[in-house]
């Protein structure tokens, strides 16, 4: 079963981009290592409806939880040849942890989900 939970803040502020009727909204999550210093930066994705909700209501320091599932791709790099490889994490349900700041709308509040 690929399922993936994760608690983080977002590192950089969502991104939406449009692609055929279905838009994609795009971010990095700081993921605290725990006991040992520093965070993971993980690329996250959504898709939809969702993606644009979450490209509204999101900013960059937000905490969520995230649950989804881990994709990998590969390909080849046409400008070195070189061969390249990312894992992203597909997300089906974020919810929101935090209030958002003063200057974004508060619509879905701490603890709901917005799929």
């Amino acid at each position: 079963m690929n399922t993936i939970t994760l608690v983080g803040r977002l590192a950089t502020d969502p991104r939406l981009e449009p692609s055929a009727g279905n838009p994609i909204c795009t971010f990095r999550l700081a993921v605290d290592r725990g006991r040992t210093e520093g965070a993971d930066f993980i690329p996250v994705k959504t898709f939809g409806t969702p993606a644009e909700q979450h490209h509204r209501y999101l900013s960059k320091g937000r905490l969520v939880s995230i649950t989804g599932r881990l994709s990998h791709s590969q390909w080849t790099d046409k400008d070195t040849s070189d061969n390249r490889e990312r894992y992203e994490v597909i997300a089906n349900q974020i919810g929101y942890l935090d209030a958002p700041a003063k200057d974004q709308p508060a619509e879905v509040r701490p603890g709901e989900e917005a799929f």
